[in-house]
């Protein structure tokens, strides 16, 4: 294993990680044991690359975002853990309606990161004029919710995965499942606080 893990830091940097880290440092509820070696991802490209170095090797892996939803032994975590913290958001389509009283939005296609904290989103959302409401008291990021948020799933358009053979693709929510995929990111179909009437 210790052989494994050097591999990965001589590929991607020494410098990028770090050994025996206290899980415990960066979940929510504060408790977890060291992981072998701890990985911060800033982007999917770097999710996907060291996701794809770990298989590779054979080393188990974790990947999360906030840990809200997931709990570490003391004992700690024998392999590679990846903490998720992707952050972009980008609207990627409008629909809108053009009346005596202007143009506007009525609804948006957002692409969200995996790794986006759901407060963050809440945010975002306001800013752009969309309804936010139904997100109001969920914790964590974007990806762990998609497995569990029934709201969440029914306003998904498509998610783009990391597969078990390595590989990126998109799927529908229905089609998610949390032994096969690494969530990447989604697109939301999303409405507008005010619509605007003809």
């Amino acid at each position: 294993m210790e052989n494994k893990l050097k591999l990965i830091t001589d590929t991607f940097g020494k410098e990028k990680f770090k050994v025996d880290e206290p899980v415990s440092n960066h979940v929510e509820s504060n408790a977890g044991g060291p992981a072998k070696l701890f990985f911060v991802a800033h982007s999917p490209r770097e999710i996907i690359r060291i996701v794809t170095e770990a298989r590779k090797l054979k080393v188990p892996f974790l990947v999360f975002g906030t840990g809200s939803k997931i709990l570490i032994s003391d004992h700690g975590f024998n392999g590679l853990v990846i903490k998720n913290r992707t952050k972009n958001i980008t609207v990627v389509g409008v629909k809108g309606k053009v009346s005596s009283k202007g143009v506007g939005v009525e609804e948006a296609l957002i692409e969200i990161d995996s790794g986006v904290s759901m407060s963050a989103l809440i945010e975002f959302l306001s800013k752009q004029g969309l309804r936010s409401e139904e997100f109001l008291g969920i914790s964590g990021t974007l990806g762990g919710n998609l497995f569990i948020n029934s709201y969440l799933q029914s306003v998904v358009k498509h998610i783009k995965v990391l597969n078990q053979e390595v590989e990126v693709e998109e799927i529908r929510v229905n089609d998610l499942s949390l032994r096969k995929h690494i969530v990447l990111s989604a697109v939301l179909k999303l409405y507008a606080k005010r619509r605007i009437s003809a």
